[in-house]
C-alpha cells in the first residue's frame, strides 16, 4: 500500500509544472545628482526662516565652519563632498543630542575654480551649547577624519564664533550670494535682506543638494510649531 501511494505521488508530481525561477534581486541604482550652480529663491528664503526659528527656539547658530574638501584631500570632491559633509554633520549633531542638548544647522555648498580659488567647500552655521563647546572642538577633527578628510593639512576647517544674532545673519548673508541671478531682483525688490556680495556667485557647479537645514528648523517643523503658553503666575 505504501509503495503504491509513493508511486501515485511521484506520478502527480511529474505532471506539476516546474517552479518558476526566482526573480533576481533588484540592484539599487545609485542616485545620480545633477550638478547645480546656483541656489533657488526658495532655498535662500528657507535658510533665513530657519535661522529665525532657531533663534526662537534658543538654539541660534553660534559657530561657523568653512570646510575645504580639496585641501582635505577628499577623493573626487566634486562628487563626494556632499556625502563627506553629511557624515561630518551627523557625527557633530548626534554627539550633542546624546548629551541631552539640541542643535540647529544651516549649510551651503560652493565651488570656486581657478588659481588660488577655494575649490569645493561648505559653509556651516551650527549651534553648539556653551557647556559642550570645548570638547566639541576637540572632537571635530576626529569627525572630519572619519568623513574622509586629512586633518594633518592646514586650512581644511576654518572656525569662527558667531557671538550675536547679527553675526549669524552676516554669515548667512554671505552664503546667500549664490542665489540664481534671475531671482536676485525678486529677492531684493521683495524687501528681503540685501545681498551685498551678489557679485561673487560660484563659477563652478557641485553635485547634489547645494544647501539645507536641520529638520528641527525646517519647513515641517516650523509649520507644526506651537509656541508654549506661559503658566499663569
Amino acid at each position: 500500500m505504501l509503495g503504491s501511494l509513493n508511486k501515485t505521488s511521484l506520478t502527480l508530481l511529474s505532471k506539476c509544472p516546474p517552479p518558476a525561477p526566482a526573480k533576481p534581486k533588484a540592484v539599487r541604482q545609485r542616485s545620480t545628482h545633477l550638478p547645480k550652480l546656483h541656489l533657488t529663491l526658495e532655498q535662500v528664503e528657507n535658510n533665513w526662516r530657519a535661522l529665525g526659528h532657531a533663534d526662537k527656539l534658543g538654539i541660534r547658530p553660534n559657530v561657523s565652519l568653512d570646510i575645504h574638501f580639496d585641501r582635505g584631500g577628499l577623493d573626487d570632491p566634486l562628487r563626494n563632498a556632499g556625502a563627506s559633509l553629511k557624515a561630518f554633520l551627523k557625527s557633530a549633531r548626534q554627539w550633542i543630542e546624546r548629551r541631552g542638548s539640541s542643535t540647529a544647522i544651516i549649510w551651503a555648498m560652493e565651488n570656486r575654480s581657478g588659481v588660488g580659488a577655494a575649490g569645493v567647500h561648505a559653509h556651516v552655521l551650527m549651534h553648539v551649547p556653551d557647556h559642550l563647546r570645548v570638547r566639541w572642538h576637540q572632537l571635530r577633527r576626529t569627525w572630519a577624519s572619519k568623513a574622509g578628510l586629512e586633518m594633518n593639512k592646514a586650512g581644511v576647517i576654518r572656525f569662527t564664533a558667531l557671538t550675536t544674532l547679527k553675526a549669524a545673519k552676516g554669515k548667512l548673508l554671505y552664503i546667500s550670494k549664490d542665489i540664481h541671478p534671475a531671482a536676485l531682483p525678486v529677492f531684493e525688490a521683495g524687501g528681503r535682506v540685501h545681498l551685498d556680495d551678489s557679485g561673487k556667485p560660484s563659477n563652478a557647479p557641485v553635485y547634489g543638494l547645494k544647501t539645507g537645514v536641520s529638520r528641527n528648523i525646517g519647513p515641517k517643523a516650523r509649520s507644526t510649531y506651537r509656541h508654549p503658553v506661559a503658566e499663569p503666575s
